[in-house]
């Protein structure tokens, strides 16, 4: 009589793979949450009283790192929103633009913000057309060396030093 069949062992996980399925599993999520999160549009209310009694309130509207691009209907439409507001200061901390085209976009969605008095920083994206960057640069360490070879946006002249009106010669 033979004695009876036995299953071949199972195979062990290996460290290795379980490693990676979990790097991959994680950075799926990490990239979903990514593209749902740059969809957020977020508007803040802060009150802060330092203004005498009786006065009345002072609407300051900040904007910072829009990150325009063409095809951003719906952030589009939320910017152009904001003039319901009715600011009486705009402060805009720059980084407006994601794409080179979006120069026309971002100055017809502000509207009549720019009637508005208000202050403007630019942002980095704001002198230089934006380009795709290696996002491992964030973390590993400055080495003090930047990339100034990108064309400059439309309307900034000088190296970015002398603002002009978009579309102005």
């Amino acid at each position: 009589m033979t004695p009876p069949a036995q299953a071949p062992p199972a195979k062990a996980w290996h460290p290795l793979a379980a490693l990676v399925g979990t790097g991959a599993v994680a950075g799926a999520g990490l990239a979903a949450y990514a593209a749902w999160e740059a969809r957020q549009y977020t508007l803040r209310r802060v009150t802060v009283p330092i203004l005498p009694r009786g006065r009345r309130p002072l609407r300051v509207l900040h904007l910072s790192d829009v990150h325009m691009t063409p095809g951003q209907t719906r952030k589009q439409e939320w910017l152009r929103g904001l003039a319901d507001l009715r600011p009486d200061l705009v402060v805009n901390t720059g980084d407006n633009l994601a794409h080179r085209d979006s120069v026309p976009i971002v100055r017809d969605c502000l509207g009549s913000l720019l009637d508005v008095p208000g202050v403007f920083v630019f942002g980095s994206n704001d002198y230089y057309s934006p380009t795709l960057r290696n996002p491992l640069r964030y973390v590993l360490p400055d080495d003090g060396q930047r990339n100034i070879h990108t064309p400059s946006c439309p309307g900034v002249t000088s190296g970015g030093r002398s603002p002009t009106p978009a579309g102005s010669s």
